[in-house]
């Protein structure tokens, strides 16, 4: 019988690597222990799991290693030697316990489970897939199996799949606000619903939160005056190396901290790294709130009298929607963190432009649209190389690339790029993938345009690359492939800032409209398409023909330089005059009321206690 519950942890580093598990059990046939035996075991793993819940995993790791070299058949000290090591990081020594437990247990669904999930987070989503699947064969009722299987066909590029994963998970658990989220991200990926139905799918899901959390919505004693000094919150799990840093950096560089102040909320549940540092020393105050639920959270915005909050995140990971349906702030926006609809009207505006959203793209929003001269800037990476020659000049032969998420490259985009590389012969395309480096995950993107007439031998498939290697990958890069209808955002800038011109097609959302939009934005339209055909075409010519690719090449960092992409200060002052007219909105529409106490600001502390 289990006596301790298990606690699956996700790592908080990388894999380390490690070719011996620890305490390795003997393969023999298990004989059942003594008395005494059974009472160490008892004693080490209870002193294990302490251990393992105060985070002291290399203490834990060993005393479940020693529990179960004893009773090499306990299952809690098996679970648990193979979790504290994921716990740890330890992927490969975590992969390696739990197939040796399930070598001593096999089929045991908690086992399966854990295999499942460390796989995931390996990078693995074929074999995730695999050992989930054996999961729900071993236990058909164990909840949130299809979401996770829903997740890693999500990598796999496999969408319909995916999305109906989601939806057994949603049919057992209707109430599961966070699933539906989820699989509202991902219908932007795969292109199997026209705008309009995945719009009513956000609007639908922000109505039944709204109406679930009603009343735990309060007024607000903010000060009312329209042209004092205003807090700004921004809430995010993203700040830290994540695509985030890049955008929100060059607003922070240039802010007015005097008039407006900026509060991070930092919901990630990740470590702080280099770049959450950098980050830190650019806003005015910082919270760290992962800890916290969306109660408390919309608690500690409304204690620091924040009069705008802006959520930077939308439906994707470890977002905070839940609070921003509490309405803490009598002002809240949403800005390119998500390019779609939150789906709540409690949040007032979404910040845009007009090359994003052009007039009529109200209909999709239930937001209102403020539009400011342009979206956002980009920081490029300080260690970026010199994009150096054209490949093709070396190679005799054009090298694409498609760099965004697989789970991007919908059905349309692959029978696109093998058109294109039927009607270019000779080039070469290069993919990134989650688990490229996996056999099972690079045969089946290889497959993908194998049965589309294309030999597997000019594509080349890898995966995901720490920053200072995906940079350098571009070098060996001509030209880029934007996925369509969900396009490139912070990828389609490190590509256009490595020399590579993208090719994209304009869509009619503003995800459709980012990559479109920047390349406008730089001075090279000529690779926008308006149809599938041209979009087509523009590759096809420039593979089978790439000489105009080399003047592109050279002149790209000037052009981004030269670009509002990099206009830091002209960026700040437009966001803070949108923050500004904001405010007077909410001012002027505010029913008036008696002054109060509550309307005298009251000092934030930097770092509350959570």
């Amino acid at each position: 019988m289990i006596r301790w519950p298990f606690r699956r942890k996700e790592p908080q580093s990388g894999p380390a690597t490690a070719p011996v598990v620890a305490g390795a059990v003997d393969a023999g046939p298990p004989s059942e222990p003594s008395r005494e035996a059974r009472e160490r075991v008892d004693a080490l793993v209870s002193r294990a799991q302490s251990l393992f819940d105060s985070k002291r995993h290399d203490a834990a790791i060993d005393a479940f290693d020693e529990a179960a070299t004893i009773d090499p058949a306990h299952l809690v000290a098996n679970y648990q030697r193979a979790n504290a090591r994921f716990a740890a990081g330890r992927l490969d020594e975590a992969r390696a316990a739990c197939d040796h437990a399930l070598e001593r247990l096999p089929g045991n669904a908690d086992l399966l489970l854990l295999a499942g999930a460390i796989a995931a987070a390996a990078h693995d989503p074929a074999g995730a897939i695999a050992r989930f699947g054996q999961a729900r064969a071993a236990r058909p009722d164990m909840p949130g199996l299809d979401a996770r299987i829903g997740e890693q066909l999500a990598f796999l590029g496999r969408g319909a799949e995916s999305i109906a994963a989601y939806e057994r998970e949603i049919a057992r658990q209707p109430d599961n606000y966070p699933l539906q989220s989820s699989r509202l991200f991902l219908l932007n990926h795969f292109g199997l619903y026209d705008r309009q139905r995945t719009f009513d799918e956000h609007r639908a899901w922000g109505a039944r939160l709204e109406a679930a959390l009603g009343p735990r919505r309060r007024p607000h004693y903010n000060d009312r005056s329209p042209d004092r000094r205003l807090r700004v919150g921004f809430v995010s799990p993203d700040l830290r190396n994540h695509a985030i840093a890049y955008w929100l950096d060059g607003y922070l560089s240039a802010h007015d901290r005097e008039h407006f102040p900026a509060h991070a909320f930092d919901v990630s549940p990740y470590a702080e790294d280099a770049v959450s540092q950098r980050l830190r020393g650019k806003f005015d105050h910082w919270y760290k709130c992962a800890s916290m639920n969306d109660d408390e959270l919309a608690d500690l915005v409304r204690g620091q009298r924040i009069d705008v909050l802006v959520d930077l995140a939308g439906h994707t990971g470890h977002h905070r929607l839940g609070a921003f349906a509490r309405k803490p702030a009598p002002v809240q926006a949403s800005w390119f963190g998500y390019m779609n609809t939150s789906g709540l009207t409690t949040i007032d505006w979404r910040i845009t432009d007009a090359q994003h959203d052009p007039p009529g793209a109200e209909a999709y929003y239930t937001e209102k649209l403020w539009r400011v001269p342009f979206l956002a800037c980009f920081t490029p990476d300080p260690s970026s190389p010199d994009p150096g020659p054209p490949p093709f000049e070396r190679h005799g032969y054009v090298t694409c690339a498609s760099a965004n998420n697989w789970a991007k490259v919908s059905e349309g985009v692959k029978d696109a790029w093998a058109s294109i590389l039927r009607d270019a012969p000779t080039a070469r395309l290069k993919v990134i993938a989650r688990g490229g480096d996996e056999p099972r995950v690079r045969d089946a993107v290889l497959g993908e345009f194998a049965h589309r007439g294309v030999d597997r031998g000019r594509i080349d498939v890898l995966p995901f690359l720490p920053m200072a290697e995906f940079l350098a990958f571009f070098r060996d890069v001509d030209l880029a492939l934007d996925p369509f209808p969900y396009g490139g955002g912070t990828t389609t800038l490190h590509t256009l800032w490595m020399g590579v011109p993208v090719v994209a097609l304009e869509g009619d959302s503003e995800l459709a409209r980012a990559t479109p939009a920047t390349l406008a934005g730089v001075g090279i339209p000529q690779f926008v398409a308006r149809d599938v055909d041209g979009y087509r075409r523009i590759a096809a010519e420039l593979a089978r023909d790439p000489a105009p690719l080399a003047d592109v090449r050279r002149s790209l960092r000037d052009r981004i330089r030269s670009s509002v992409a990099m206009d830091y200060t002209g960026l700040a002052r437009h966001i803070e005059a949108a923050f500004r007219g904001m405010w007077r909105d909410w001012c002027a529409s505010a029913p008036p009321r008696p002054p109060t106490p509550f309307d005298r600001a009251t000092p934030a502390p930097a770092e509350p206690a959570t």
